[in-house]
């Protein structure tokens, strides 16, 4: 088997625990039951190893961008303290890290509509999400922006 490098380790290990909690917590899956993305996660380690199974672990990610885009920023609030408790990394924090959509806006540069705003909002309200002053201060100004056109 192919060893990663501590970074995709450490990616892998929070992205794990992450999906196993949201898959607990929000999908309501049973943590016994085959069909949880841990569980899951496991045979692909075992079948084909980590790194194949972090490719798993990023879509699964993905997939919870799609759960919580209706979200408004109290909710995911909530469940940012919930995950925070746990010890386990953010939502908000995770789609920083992972959504193309998160990605795309930084790039254009605008706030094209409510949901991208609400992705955003929730990335400048979460105190834990780790960006740069320069980061926070851009994504501020995009959000000002856009409740200046609302």
């Amino acid at each position: 088997m192919v060893t990663m490098t501590p970074e995709r380790e450490n990616e892998y290990n929070e992205l794990l625990g992450y999906v196993a909690f949201f898959a607990t917590i929000v999908w309501r899956i049973d943590p016994a039951s085959p069909t949880h993305p841990a569980n899951v996660i496991e045979g692909i380690v075992q079948q084909f190893g980590k790194s194949k199974a972090l490719v798993g672990l990023r879509q699964a990610a993905n997939d919870t961008f799609e759960e919580t885009s209706n979200w408004n920023s109290e909710a995911r609030a909530v469940a940012d303290d919930g995950f925070r408790a746990a010890g386990v990394v953010t939502v908000s924090e995770i789609i920083r890290r992972y959504s193309m959509s998160y990605k795309r806006i930084v790039k254009r540069g605008f706030i094209k509509n409510d949901t991208e705003y609400y992705v955003i909002n929730a990335i400048l309200v979460n105190q834990g999400s780790a960006i740069s002053d320069h980061e926070r201060a851009s994504l501020q100004r995009l959000t000002e922006a856009f409740e200046e056109k609302a």
